[in-house]
């Protein structure tokens, strides 16, 4: 029975989110920057107000092998100014899933288009290189399924909660 209860909740999405790392949407792809190549993806999409997860990779193009001791920044910044302030982030190792990725988690407070730019630099290059995202408002959908999620959960227990059989 309780077997039945955890396969009900899980299919409307009342379990724990869990994050996704080292992928997402493709948002750069071997951009040139400084002497490296610059890779980002960005987590979720579509990406709404809260929280953006933005993965990056640096690669050497004359080796195609992973730039892994440099410093990485992801800068947020709204195209019309007023809308909000930055928001920025570094970029690590420690964060990822994937070692060879930088991953960082961020806060976006609004919605609108936003220009992101991840920055890098070591102990011989740096660089940077931009993208626009746009973000939508936050979304009440969850709320909806847990809803109804909840009524199901209930109505389901309801049913295979053990009677007391009464003898006539």
């Amino acid at each position: 029975k309780r077997q039945i209860l955890a396969l009900v909740a899980a299919s409307f999405g009342l379990t724990p989110q869990v994050s996704a790392h080292g992928g997402g949407t493709p948002q750069l792809v071997a951009v040139p920057a400084g002497p490296y190549e610059v890779y980002a993806w960005t987590n979720p999409t579509p990406i709404r107000v809260g929280t953006l997860h933005v993965s990056v990779a640096l690669v050497d193009p004359a080796s195609t092998q992973p730039v892994l001791n440099a410093d990485v920044q992801v800068v947020a910044a709204p195209v019309d100014p007023a809308a909000a302030a930055a928001v920025s982030s570094q970029a690590t190792h420690t964060k990822a899933t994937i070692k060879t990725y930088y991953e960082t988690d961020m806060q976006m407070p609004a919605t609108g288009p936003w220009q992101v730019e991840i920055s890098y630099r070591d102990t011989t290059a740096s660089g940077s290189a931009r993208f626009e995202i746009a973000v939508q408002p936050k979304s009440n959908t969850r709320w909806l399924l847990i809803g109804i999620g909840a009524v199901v959960f209930i109505a389901v227990g309801w049913f295979l909660w053990p009677r007391k059989q009464v003898d006539r």
